[in-house]
């Protein structure tokens, strides 16, 4: 049966990060969209992510870490002039492609060589990834094709039995995903427009290219 537990309850806090730590999944507040994570180190983690998701496995996840050391620990050829961007920009809803390292497993990205990363702007989430003592794996709280909730309940709802736990941080008004860039490319490009817009984003990439013409 899946726990409902507020997310402001410390003892709630300790078993959200028990269960991550011991490879199972979590869903908890983010400053986007309530989300589903796991460890980057546990298989068995990431793969009940897809699993409770129902989410095609050529779809990667997006990797929350706490702060910039942890960034260099699952991406590599990072330019100093995109550092200082991203020193603008995060903690922030906006998600950044990168090459990646070996710690991210193959599950993470579906088998590509570059990782999206962010350093969400929720405490709990920071807190969440330091406690964990691992970046997180996460994706939207929803079946995959289905719409996403505002709510700890309807999330839970939404995704029956599959998850043991649901920290409750009230109603989250904000139902866009994180806008995202790949920086693989010079200069950087958007990808997807969300939580963030374009504008707002070239603000700390003056040089930002616009999504390309299909």
């Amino acid at each position: 049966m899946t726990e409902i537990l507020p997310a402001a309850d410390q003892t709630a806090r300790k078993k959200a990060v028990n269960l991550l730590q011991k490879g199972d999944v979590v869903v908890f507040p983010t400053d986007t969209i309530y989300g589903i994570g796991a460890s980057i180190t546990k298989e068995s983690g990431i793969e009940k992510i897809f699993e409770v998701k129902s989410r095609a496995r050529n779809k990667p996840l997006i990797i929350y870490v706490a702060n910039f050391e942890q960034l260099q620990q699952v991406t590599q050829e990072i330019s100093e002039s995109t550092i200082e961007s991203l020193h603008k920009i995060w903690p922030g809803a906006m998600s950044g492609i990168f090459p990646k390292t070996d710690i991210v497993l193959p599950f993470v990205t579906s088998g590509k060589d570059t990782v999206a990363v962010r350093i969400p702007d929720h405490p709990l989430c920071l807190e969440l990834v330091r406690q964990v003592g691992n970046p997180l794996a996460v994706t939207s709280a929803n079946i995959s094709g289905m719409e996403t909730q505002k709510t700890a309940q309807a999330v839970a709802a939404q995704l029956g039995e599959r998850v043991p736990l649901v920290l409750d941080g009230g109603p989250n008004p904000e139902q866009q995903p994180s806008t995202l860039v790949d920086f693989t490319e010079s200069p950087a490009r958007l990808l997807r427009e969300g939580a963030w817009s374009f504008s707002k984003l070239r603000q700390a990439i003056p040089d930002l290219q616009p999504i390309a013409e299909s």
